[in-house]
């Protein structure tokens, strides 16, 4: 299904439950991304054989060796049109899988995933790999989760539309999403397991520790930024690439735009 079939599916979906004002303000929300699953579409693979920039050591944390988790060529899915936030270019995804795990939100985090962009070459692993896995990128419309900001905002105007939303979002997410299937994704709104990923993203990589009990609570400027932060790419627990993060847990590399991909953070989160 094309993303403007998606689009007025979603029209249909909302145009049921909720008055035409709140349809109006919802329907721009959604935001085209790419789930990585069964079927047709682009070929991505995931885990496999390492690749590294030239004369690139392989990447540590804390003396650790870091896990490959695969390589993207994000050219090869320009075919899918714009998915704002995904770049051009070929990326490959490190992260320190072992525990005691980086969750993303602490300062001290940083480094414990690493985010290589083209040229890359094979290298030869320093530790074991995840085993190849093929999947296929297809796009479609996501939703934000009912915890996100400019959802929130809509329950201050129109009091009492959020927990109607939220069943709205969890129809969607089944519509899109097959059964039991891992959430890997490019792009989009994320599909969350805890909170929405901008504080943690502003919090840690200015420093600070969002759990810490002294943080204080975000200024309207660092909220702004917050919602900057933009989901490049999703990963889920999946047996198939022995990839246990949580029941339910996902990783979550954020950008934000025009801002190198080398700069991406990271957060986990799960249950």
């Amino acid at each position: 299904m094309d993303l403007i079939a998606h689009f007025r599916r979603l029209r249909l979906l909302l145009d049921a439950f909720l008055a035409p004002e709140i349809t109006a303000l919802l329907l721009p929300l959604a935001r085209p991304a790419l789930r990585l699953g069964a079927g047709d579409g682009a070929p991505v693979r995931l885990g496999g054989a390492p690749l590294l920039p030239p004369d690139e050591p392989w990447p540590e944390w804390n003396g650790r060796p870091l896990d490959f988790l695969g390589a993207i060529d994000f050219a090869d899915l320009a075919r899918f049109g714009d998915i704002p936030g995904l770049p051009t270019s070929v990326i490959a995804f490190y992260y320190a899988a072992e525990t005691p795990r980086p969750w993303g939100d602490e300062p001290s985090h940083w480094g414990g995933w690493r985010v290589f962009t083209g040229p890359l070459r094979p290298a030869a692993p320093e530790r074991a790999l995840y085993p190849e896995t093929a999947l296929a990128a297809t796009p479609f419309l996501s939703l934000p989760s009912p915890q996100e900001p400019a959802v929130q905002r809509l329950e201050t105007i129109y009091s009492g539309v959020l927990p109607v939303y939220a069943q709205l979002h969890a129809a969607w997410t089944r519509h899109t999403w097959a059964e039991n299937a891992p959430a890997h994704q490019l792009g989009g709104w994320p599909v969350l397991v805890q909170r929405p990923l901008g504080p943690d993203c502003v919090y840690a990589s200015t420093g600070r520790t969002l759990v810490s009990p002294n943080s204080p609570a975000l200024t309207p400027d660092e909220q702004r930024t917050a919602e900057e932060w933009r989901l490049l790419l999703q990963l889920d627990s999946d047996p198939r690439l022995g990839w246990y993060w949580g029941d339910p847990g996902r990783l979550y590399f954020c950008n934000r735009q025009n801002t190198p991909p080398e700069e991406t953070w990271l957060t986990l989160q799960a249950a």
